[in-house]
């Protein structure tokens, strides 16, 4: 398979720009923690892939500035029912987190962090197509190993790997793949639990299957020390493991 990956990192930033920090209701010890619980930590360098040809669109951001994996407009989106639309106005605990922006601010604040982004991810998806005629995406994430109040899904069986899918944009040749190379390297795997889905841009979502996508989230109790945000002992072999994980698709 010479399909191009492209590695959508959308999760990994804690920086919040001051001007965004001042309309937040929280302490700065609470946002800290706040970070802590919500930031998929470390996968932009979990998901480096340097034996592998790869593209990476990392967001710039904290996801509690705006969050890139939102649909923009809150009648589609199923977490604005409980505030945590593409700007969030409650915590993780399902507490005030900022007052809800008028329609100016919440121009700007799109404007400035999410439209931006997603031009360039879709962008790299045109490239790729022109250049390969295919083009993968790895939606890669974290999750934490107990769930959080916000969550829609609050089993407490999880796994060590979630995969996310697609019905248009992830056959089932792709996702067999990458869930016997985590299975073979002794990770449990769940589909779609706790989370479900994979990203694809808009202009192609449902409209191009060349476009192909699956959602890879890693539990952080393997990598991370989830109550100070350290790196765990294990980060290296995670990393390597996924790089593994991402051969094998290369290959298959």
């Amino acid at each position: 398979m010479k399909t191009p990956i492209l590695l959508h990192i959308p999760h990994s930033s804690l920086n919040i720009p001051k001007a965004v920090r001042d309309k937040l209701c929280i302490s700065d010890a609470e946002l800290e923690r706040e970070l802590l619980r919500m930031t998929d930590r470390y996968t932009d360098i979990l998901f480096g892939l340097p034996t592998i040809t790869s593209h990476s669109i990392i967001y710039p951001v904290s996801r509690l500035v705006v969050d890139p994996e939102r649909f923009e407009d809150d009648a589609m989106e199923l977490m604005a029912a409980i505030g945590m639309g593409v700007i969030y106005t409650a915590t993780s605990q399902r507490t005030l987190l900022r007052i809800q922006p008028d329609a100016c601010e919440r121009t700007k604040l799109l404007d400035a962090y999410y439209h931006p982004h997603h031009r360039r991810f879709t962008e790299a998806v045109a490239e790729l197509l022109n250049e390969a005629g295919q083009a993968l995406i790895i939606d890669c994430h974290s999750f934490a190993s107990r769930p959080l109040p916000y969550e829609l899904n609050q089993g407490m069986d999880r796994p060590d790997i979630c995969l996310g899918t697609d019905a248009f944009h992830t056959p089932k040749w792709l996702l067999d793949s990458v869930t016997k190379a985590f299975l073979k390297l002794g990770y449990s795997v769940a589909i779609n639990h706790p989370f479900a889905g994979t990203i694809v841009p808009l202009p192609y979502y449902t409209q191009e299957a060349r476009v192909l996508s699956i959602m890879i989230e890693i539990n952080r109790k393997l990598y991370m020390h989830e109550d100070t945000g350290e790196k765990g002992p294990f980060i290296a072999r995670v990393k390597d493991d996924i790089a593994t994980v991402a051969s094998q698709i290369v290959q298959t």
